[in-house]
């Protein structure tokens, strides 16, 4: 199986390289053109944590078909009574 390799114009990747955590998974590589043709490469190696693993279960979940109601309550009522 080949890797997936997303192409993104070098310009483009000088604002974004500080975020190729978020646009990269482990294993996916991403090529770099420079006036249309393959400049550079570069391949996330890493393997994702805990954290990326949950927040990405997170961003799976299904929309709500419904609105939700709030459960949350005013902290200062807590700590102070109600008003």
């Amino acid at each position: 199986m080949e890797n997936l390799v997303s192409k993104m114009k070098v310009s483009e990747a000088r604002s974004k390289l500080t975020q190729l955590h978020k646009l990269l998974r482990p294993g996916e590589a991403l090529q770099i053109n420079k006036r249309g043709k393959a400049y550079a490469r570069i391949e996330l190696i890493g393997e994702m944590d805990r954290y990326d693993k949950v927040l990405d279960s997170i961003d799976d979940l299904p929309e709500p078909k419904g609105r939700l109601r709030a459960v949350a309550r005013n902290y200062k009522s807590i700590l102070y009574g109600k008003k």
